[in-house]
C-alpha cells in the first residue's frame, strides 16, 4: 500500500498539465517529488520490505505449527514373505479359510499390496514451545515493521541530503560564474587604465592571475554539480545520466523558526517514537521467547495422530480399508544437558539483547544533542553569512570606485572581490546546513 501513496502523491504533486514522467525533466524536481520517486525506486527501502516479507512468513510458519499436518502416502509391493503376504491378505479383507493350509503360511504364493493411506497428526501441547515461536516470530515482524519504518526515515533524511546537496552545487556554480564575470570586468577595467597611463602592466597581468583562478573554481563548481545529479538520481534509484531540473533556491520552510522544546523532552519524547529504539526492544521480548522455546525441551509432549488406509491387489482398487486414532505422549527423561546449554546460550542473547537497546537509548541522547547543537549554530552561521555577504557586497562597491579614482591599490580590490566570492559561498552553505541540521534532528527525534 506505501507504494501506492507514494506513486499518487508523486502524481498530485505533478503540474495538471504533465503529460506522464516528462514533465518531472522539465519543471523543477520539487524535494517532495524526489522523495516520493525515492520511495517507488531506492533499493534500500526494496531491502527493509523484502525483510519484512520474511519476518511475516516467519511469523505464518510459526502459527502453522498449531494446525494439524494431512499427508496423502501410496506404496505398492509384491513380496512372497509369509508375514508380509499374511498381513497384507488381512489388510485387504481377502484372507480365506485355505489359507490357514501349512503349505500356503509357509511359501505363500506373491501377492500384490497397493496401499493408500491418508495421516492426520496434530499437537495437543508442546510443552510452550510453539506458542513461543509464535512469539519470537510476532516480535520479530514488529521489530522488522519499526526497522522498515527507520528505513524509510533514513531514506527521506539522504533524499534531503542530496537533494540539498545537488541545489547547493547548482548555486556554487552560479556563484563562480559570477566570480568569472567580475574578474573578467575587472582585467578590462585594468586594461582601460593602463591603455590610458593610470596603471602599471603588472595591475592587468593582476587580474588576468585573478581571472584564471576563478576559471579553475568554475571547473571544479561544474564538475560537482554533475557529480551531485549523479548521486541523487542514485538516492532515487534512478540511471545516473537521469536529466534533472532543480529549482534555482533551496526552500527552508520552518526552519527559521524556533523550536523552544528543551533537549531532555527531546529526548524523552525520542524514547517513545523512535523506531530503531522499538525494533531494539521487540528484539528483546523476541529473545526472552527463545528462552521459554528452550525450556520446552524438557517438558512432555502430547499429539494426536489419525489415519485411514486402503489396501488392494490391483492398482487404485479398495478391497480392504481400515482406520486408527490415537494419543501419543513423549516425556523427555535425559538429552545430555542438551537443553540446560540452549536454554544457558538463548539468556545469553537475551542479556546481549537487552545491553543492545540500553546501549542504543544513550546513543540516541548524544545524536539529539549533536543535532540540537549542530542546528543551533547553522542558523548562527546562516545569519553572519548572510550579514557577511551583504557587506562584502558594498565593499567591493566602494573599492571599486576608489580602484577608478586612484585611491585604493588592486590588491584591496582583488581580496575585496574574492572575500565576496567567499562569503556567498559561505551563506549558500549555510542555507544548506540550516535545512540538513533540522532535518538530522527530526530524524534523531523519531519525528522524520
Amino acid at each position: 500500500m506505501w507504494k501506492t501513496i507514494a506513486a499518487l502523491s508523486l502524481l498530485l504533486a505533478l503540474p495538471a498539465t504533465a503529460p506522464g514522467w516528462a514533465q518531472v525533466a522539465e519543471s523543477p524536481l520539487t524535494l517532495e517529488q524526489a522523495i516520493a520517486l525515492a520511495e517507488m525506486h531506492n533499493r534500500r527501502l526494496g531491502i527493509a520490505d523484502a525483510q519484512l516479507a520474511a519476518a511475516e512468513a516467519g511469523l505464518d510458519e510459526a502459527r502453522s505449527h498449531r494446525q494439524p499436518r494431512i499427508g496423502l502416502l501410496s506404496s505398492i509391493q509384491r513380496s512372497n514373505n509369509p508375514v508380509l503376504v499374511f498381513g497384507n491378505l488381512l489388510n485387504q479383507e481377502s484372507f480365506q479359510a485355505e489359507n490357514f493350509d501349512l503349505d500356503n503360511l509357509n511359501r505363500p504364493d506373491p501377492l500384490n499390496n497397493w496401499q493408500a493411506a491418508l495421516a492426520l497428526e496434530m499437537p495437543l501441547w508442546s510443552g510452550g514451545r510453539i506458542s513461543g515461536a509464535i512469539e519470537s516470530a510476532r516480535y520479530q515482524r514488529d521489530s522488522a515493521i519499526a526497522e522498515r519504518k527507520r528505513s524509510h526515515q533514513r531514506l527521506i533524511r539522504e533524499v534531503t541530503h542530496a537533494y540539498a546537496t545537488t541545489v547547493l552545487a547548482g548555486h556554487q556554480l552560479k556563484v563562480a560564474r559570477d566570480a568569472l564575470e567580475s574578474a573578467a570586468a575587472h582585467v578590462a577595467l585594468t586594461r582601460d587604465l593602463w591603455q590610458g597611463g593610470l596603471v602599471v602592466e603588472s595591475d592587468v597581468l593582476l587580474t588576468r592571475l585573478r581571472e584564471s583562478e576563478v576559471r579553475e573554481v568554475l571547473i571544479r563548481a561544474e564538475s560537482g554539480v554533475e557529480l551531485s545529479r549523479a548521486a541523487l538520481n542514485l538516492t532515487l534509484g534512478r540511471d545516473l545520466s537521469t536529466p534533472l531540473t532543480l529549482p534555482e533556491t533551496l526552500t527552508l520552510g520552518e526552519a527559521a523558526e524556533t523550536n523552544t522544546a528543551s533537549l531532555e523532552s527531546r529526548i524523552q519524547a525520542a524514547h517513545q517514537l523512535r523506531p530503531d529504539l522499538l525494533a531494539a526492544e521487540q528484539r528483546s521480548a523476541a529473545a526472552e521467547a527463545q528462552v521459554r522455546i528452550a525450556r520446552a525441551g524438557n517438558r512432555p509432549q502430547v499429539g494426536l495422530h489419525a489415519g485411514f488406509q486402503a489396501n488392494a491387489e490391483g492398482f487404485f482398487g479398495r478391497d480392504g480399508d481400515n482406520w486408527s486414532v490415537g494419543v501419543g505422549f513423549r516425556l523427555p527423561l535425559f538429552d545430555g544437558a542438551g537443553t540446560r546449554a540452549r536454554v544457558a546460550g538463548a539468556r545469553a542473547w537475551v542479556r546481549e539483547a537487552n545491553d543492545r537497546s540500553e546501549l542504543l537509548r544513550q546513543e540516541v541522547a548524544l545524536e539529539i544533542r549533536r543535532a540540537d547543537l549542530e542546528l543551533s549554530a547553522a542558523r548562527q552561521r546562516q545569519v553572519q553569512a548572510a550579514t557577511g555577504a551583504e557587506l562584502a557586497r558594498r565593499s567591493l562597491t566602494m573599492i571599486e570606485d576608489r580602484y577608478k579614482e586612484g585611491l585604493a591599490t588592486l590588491l584591496e580590490l582583488l581580496d575585496t572581490e574574492n572575500a565576496l566570492t567567499e562569503s556567498r559561498l559561505r551563506e549558500v552553505a549555510a542555507q544548506r546546513d540550516v535545512l540538513i541540521a533540522r532535518v538530522d534532528l527530526e530524524l534523531a527525534t523519531g519525528k522524520l
